[in-house]
C-alpha cells in the first residue's frame, strides 16, 4: 500500500522527509515523498528554510497520485499559505494525517502564519503538540483537561475529523477526540535523543490507518512505535531512529551469534579456566549497539576439571555483568563485551606485564546510601574503577567484602578481544 507524505527535506536527517520514508518503509508501507520545503539545518540549529513554488509541489502531488493507489496522506511542514491551499485542494478526500509544524526543535519559524495551517484542518486527522495546540485553538494548556478541551475544539470549532494532541511537551500522555469520545494513551519515558518524534508519529498514524486500523487503535501503535525510535535511538544521528525494530533485531541475531562461538571457544580452554571460575560461576556478555546485553543463562560453572555453559545464550541472563557493561559504555561506548573471573593475584599481575590497563574499586569503601540501595553497588564500583584509572581499563578488580567473593572482570570492544585476553591471561 502506498502512503503519500507531504513534507519539508531536513538536512540534518533527524526529521522531515527522511524520517517519514523511513517509517513507512519501516512498519512495510510504499512511501510517496512529496517535498515542500529544503530547510538548512543541522542537529542544532535551524538557519533557515526555502519553500517551494506552489505549483511544484501541486505536480509532485498529481505525479503519484497518478500513478499509485493512494492509502492514507502524511502533511508536516508546508512553509506558506499558498503551498497549503495547493495540498488543501490536492488531497482532498484522502484519509488525512496532518502535523501542524509550525517550528522546529530548537524554535526555528517554520511556517509564515497560523492561520496558513487552519486550512488543512478541516477533515483531517490533525496531531500537534502542546505549543501548536495552543497557537491553534487560544487555549492554554497545562493539564490533561486542557488537552481534552484543545482536542474538542479542534474537531467542534474547527473542523478536524479527529485530533491527538500529544503530550510530550507535557506529561507523557496523548489525548484523542474522535466521533464524540475522548481517549488517554499514557506514555512511558524513554531515554534517548527526541528530534523528529512528531514526523515518525503522524507518519506512524497515516501508515497504521492505511492497513485499515481504525484510529485509537492506530494511535496507540503510533505511539508505541515512537516510544521504540527514542530508545533505540543513535548519538550520531541525535534524533529518533525510526528503523530501530529492524536494526534492533539485526542487531540481536548478529550479537547472538558472536557471543556464542566465543563461549564454545570459551569452554574448550577447559582446564586451563577452571581454576579461575568463581563460586559463583562465570558468565560472559555482550552489548548490541543498542545496549540490549545477550550472556549466559545460568553462568558457565565447574564440571569436574574442566567447565560447561548451563545454559544457552539469552537476553538479559546477567543482570550483574549486565549492570557493569552498561555502566562502562557509560564512558566508553566502544566497550561491548564483559566476563568475570576468581580474583587471583598473579592474574591482576599478568594482566600489566600483558600491557592491559588494570583498576580495581574497594567495597570497603562503598558509601552507606549505596549499600542500602537494592541495586548500585556494582555501578559506583565501575565509575570508581574507571575515575581511579583515568583512561578506559581493560581489567577491573575488587577483594570481596562481608559475604562477597573478590572478583576480577575483563572488558572489550567485543566478544573476540575479550577471549584473546582471557587466553593471555590463562596461557
Amino acid at each position: 500500500m502506498a502512503v503519500l507524505i507531504i513534507a519539508g527535506l531536513d538536512t540534518g536527517g533527524g526529521a522531515g522527509l527522511k524520517a517519514d520514508i523511513e517509517t513507512v518503509s519501516a512498519l512495510g508501507e510504499h512511501p510517496l515523498p512529496v517535498l515542500t520545503a529544503i530547510t538548512y539545518q543541522n542537529p542544532s540549529e535551524v538557519r533557515g528554510y526555502h519553500t517551494l513554488p506552489p505549483e511544484v509541489v501541486r505536480e509532485q502531488i498529481r505525479a503519484v497520485k497518478d500513478g499509485f493507489e493512494v492509502k492514507a496522506v502524511k502533511i508536516g511542514m508546508l512553509g506558506s499559505g499558498e503551498v497549503a491551499e495547493v495540498v488543501w485542494e490536492e488531497t482532498a478526500g484522502f484519509v488525512r494525517v496532518f502535523d501542524p509544524v509550525m517550528a522546529s526543535s530548537t524554535g526555528t519559524k517554520l511556517v509564515d502564519g497560523v492561520e496558513s495551517l487552519r486550512t488543512l484542518i478541516e477533515g483531517s486527522i490533525v496531531t500537534p503538540n502542546v505549543p501548536e495546540a495552543e497557537a491553534l485553538t487560544g487555549i492554554e494548556i497545562h493539564s490533561v483537561e486542557d488537552m481534552k478541551e484543545s482536542a474538542k475544539a479542534l474537531v467542534e470549532e474547527l473542523g478536524a475529523e479527529g485530533a491527538v494532541v500529544k503530550g510530550g511537551h507535557l506529561n507523557l500522555t496523548d489525548v484523542l477526540y474522535w466521533r464524540g469520545r475522548l481517549y488517554e494513551f499514557r506514555g512511558e519515558k524513554a531515554k534517548g535523543f527526541t528530534h523528529g518524534t512528531g514526523c515518525v508519529f503522524s507518519s506512524a498514524l497515516a501508515t497504521f490507518l492505511a492497513k485499515g486500523f481504525e484510529l485509537p487503535e492506530a494511535v496507540e501503535k503510533a505511539k508505541r512505535f515512537v516510544e521504540g525510535a527514542i530508545a533505540f535511538s543513535k548519538a550520531e544521528a541525535r534524533a529518533v531512529n525510526p528503523l530501530w525494530e529492524l536494526e534492533r533485531d539485526a542487531y540481536r541475531w548478529r550479537s547472538e551469534r558472536e557471543l556464542e562461538k566465543a563461549v564454545e571457544e570459551l569452554v574448550r580452554l577447559g582446564e586451563k579456566l577452571n581454576p579461575y571460575v568463581p563460586e559463583v560461576g562465570t558468565n560472559f556478555a555482550l552489548a548490541t549497539p543498542f545496549g540490549e546485553v545477550f550472556a549466559v543463562k545460568g553462568r558457565i560453572v565447574r564440571y569436574g576439571k574442566t567447565v560447561k555453559p548451563v545454559g544457552p545464550v539469552e537476553l538479559d541472563a546477567s543482570d550483574h555483568l549486565k549492570r557493569a557493561l552498561l555502566k562502562m559504555r557509560e564512558f566508553y561506548p566502544e566497550v561491548r563485551a564483559v566476563l568475570n573471573l576468581r580474583y587471583s593475584k598473579e592474574l591482576v599481575e599478568k594482566a600489566e606485564r600483558l600491557g592491559l590497563v588494570v583498576s580495581f574499586y574497594d567495597r570497603r569503601e562503598e558509601p552507606e546510601e549505596v549499600k542500602r540501595a537494592e541495586k548500585g553497588t556494582m555501578e559506583w564500583g565501575i565509575e570508581t574503577a574507571v575515575r581511579r584509572g583515568g583512561r578506559r581499563p581493560d581489567v577491573v578488580y575488587h577483594l570481596g567484602d562481608w559475604g562477597k567473593e573478590p572478583m576480577i572482570l575483563i572488558f572489550g570492544r567485543d566478544a573476540r578481544e575479550v577471549l584473546e585476553r582471557v587466553k593471555g591471561l590463562l596461557g
